[in-house]
């Protein structure tokens, strides 16, 4: 009997040992491998597929919880079919320059000034009031949506090289130049 107990000990001892190898432990830093020839990555639980990955496609596991496991794939693809910039995802990039002015009147006056042939990033230097007055009035390359709508409409409705006239905005009186 003193052996049958012990077989049977070691027996459930042996089974828990097999059935705890069963379940597949992750952690941070593991490599997995997709099991099914068509996995699909998510961009998030429940979300929508972004890339289908192969049989055998190695992954490297940055989180988990219960059900999911945020995986990083390594792989390789050509430069050109990359960017840095998410931006340019959304259109093509445009930039402006603009002038702020405190008055409508003084607004005018620039205006005046920039149709008679001045610079408009020298005007902007001098004459400006918004912050981005040491730059001329550089606003940056911008791609839809990195402007406030109300801005994007008077600079998308320009042409390259185009001077706006004066435009009444909500921070005041300004005035836009597309150079891209």
């Amino acid at each position: 009997m003193k052996k049958f107990v012990a077989g049977m000990l070691c027996g459930g001892v042996l089974a828990a040992g097999v059935l705890g190898v069963a379940e597949e432990r992750f952690y941070k830093g593991k490599t997995v491998y997709a099991k099914a020839a068509d996995t699909r990555l998510l961009q998030k639980p429940e979300g929508s597929a972004v890339a289908t990955l192969g049989r055998g496609t190695p992954m490297i596991v940055l989180q988990q919880n219960e059900k999911w496991l945020l995986v990083a794939v390594n792989g390789v693809v050509p430069k050109e079919s990359v960017t840095g910039e998410e931006g340019s995802l959304r259109g093509q990039s445009f930039r402006a320059y603009m002038i702020l002015a405190a008055s409508e009147a003084e607004a005018q006056q620039i205006l005046k000034e920039l149709q008679a042939g001045a610079d408009f990033q020298d005007v902007a230097r001098k004459k400006s009031t918004a912050p981005n007055k040491a730059s001329g009035g550089d606003l940056g390359d911008a791609y839809p949506g990195d402007l406030s709508p109300e801005f994007e409409k008077i600079i998308l409705g320009l042409k390259v090289g185009e001077t706006s006239a004066v435009v009444k905005t909500s921070l005041g009186y300004q005035i836009f130049k597309r150079v891209r």
